[in-house]
């Protein structure tokens, strides 16, 4: 027969701290929430370009609220640990293999945010035979339209390495304009 005085002891001593990693949880998702939502506007993103970074970012936070109630609830979670950082490992390894595209993504939100220029814009790269009109914008490379009429692709993490010179265009296109395009590179 269960002891039902114990049980309900030790659920009363693992209340608070069960309520507090649900609380934890909580905050923490209101506030990738909120954070999510000013970039959003900050740097004119759509809803659907931060939903994936929003479910992934939920995902994490509530997959350790779990973790972390199954160890205030007493159960052993050594194994779990164990699988949980031969993961992340794992996940490490496979983002040094990718740096160069990380790497150039993380730069394409900067210069997003920031706008250093925009495309419409003529840019330069300071002691380089590269210059021309901006005419896309993606998470890897910026295209640019040359004088000769060709188009030259320039790796988004450059820009932080070189001197740029910005010459304002005068047929910009907004960032909203160009990202609802079928064909940005086109205008």
């Amino acid at each position: 027969m269960p002891d039902y005085a114990a049980i309900i002891q030790k659920l009363v001593v693992a209340m608070p701290p069960m309520v507090t990693v649900l609380g934890g949880a909580l905050l923490l998702n209101l506030l990738l929430g909120r954070a999510l939502q000013h970039i959003a506007e900050r740097a004119a993103f759509g809803q659907s370009e931060l939903t994936p970074v929003l479910k992934l970012g939920r995902w994490l936070i509530n997959g350790a609220a779990i973790v972390l109630l199954l160890g205030v609830a007493g159960f052993n979670l050594g194994g779990v640990w164990a699988v949980l950082a031969t993961v992340i490992g794992m996940v490490a390894i496979g983002f040094v293999a990718v740096w160069s595209v990380l790497s150039n993504t993380l730069c394409t939100l900067i210069i997003l945010i920031c706008r250093p220029f925009n495309v419409g814009d003529d840019i330069e790269l300071a002691g380089e035979p590269v210059k021309g009109r901006v005419v896309d914008l993606n998470f890897i490379y910026t295209t640019l339209r040359a004088d000769d009429g060709g188009l030259v692709q320039i790796p988004n993490n450059l820009f932080f390495q070189k001197v740029v010179k910005r010459h304002r265009g005068e047929s910009r296109i907004s960032l909203t304009r160009q990202l609802n395009s079928e064909y940005p590179a086109a205008m």
